[in-house]
């Protein structure tokens, strides 16, 4: 999968902020055929006559997310963004596409519990657990809701794997398109889009703040499902 220019929202020596697209993984699979963002990320660079360095990932959307993401271009830059999303200070917020289950909350719903891998296999992917696990907090807020789905804001405090999917799906609120999690409502993939992304520079320490809309199949569903695709809404 090629990445355009339009993808690339920010690059210098240091630095790589992209528009991840849905269906590409971000790194190398037991598929070693199978292409990934950091090949694609080298090509991308190299077709602009850029070096791409030592490319890394500041952190991971997984491979059915579309939309922003932070890649550095050398060891030690690579290791500051990750300690940045280790520690909580670069912070993240989603668009996500859900069924509606009733009553909906009125206001910003914090979902807070501990979350690990299934190891039966049977039923999601990953679980809240009573004992154990990973302490996971995730702040959801409704954008917009019809009578059969509903678009949340949800602002990461934790990144635990799968921890938008497990917390929506334990509220019986699965993302559209997202088998895994029970969804009923199908879609080409999970309907979770990385919208907003606010970090300091790894390197001079400057903010940066990035925001993109989501990409057309996110835009689709939403109004097929009686949601508009309103600016206001990608945050």
């Amino acid at each position: 999968m090629e990445l355009t220019d339009a993808a690339l929202l920010y690059l210098d020596d240091a630095l790589l902020i992209l528009d991840k697209p849905a269906g590409l993984p971000v790194h190398a699979t037991l598929d070693a055929a199978r292409d990934h963002l950091l090949l694609a990320a080298a090509r991308l660079l190299a077709r602009r006559g850029e070096s791409p360095g030592v490319l890394g990932l500041g952190h991971r959307l997984d491979v059915g997310t579309s939309g922003l993401i932070a890649l550095g271009r050398r060891q030690d830059v690579t290791a500051k963004l990750a300690a940045q999303f280790a520690e909580r200070t670069a912070l993240k917020a989603y668009l996500a596409l859900t069924q509606r289950a009733d009553p909906l909350p009125q206001a910003p719903l914090e979902v807070r519990n501990h979350l690990a891998g299934n190891k039966d296999r049977h039923g999601f992917p990953v679980l809240a657990v009573r004992s154990g696990g990973d302490r996971a907090w995730t702040t959801l807020t409704v954008q917009q809701a019809s009578a059969q789905a509903v678009l949340w804001r949800a602002e990461l405090h934790t990144g635990r794997r799968h921890q938008i999917r497990a917390h929506l799906a334990g509220i019986r609120m699965p993302l559209i398109g997202d088998v895994a999690y029970g969804a009923a409502i199908a879609a080409d993939r999970p309907m979770l889009h990385a919208a907003r992304l606010q970090l300091d520079h790894p390197l001079t320490g400057a903010p940066l703040v990035f925001r993109v809309p989501p990409p057309a199949d996110f835009l689709l569903a939403l109004q097929r499902l009686g949601l508009t695709a309103r600016a206001a809404d990608w945050l």
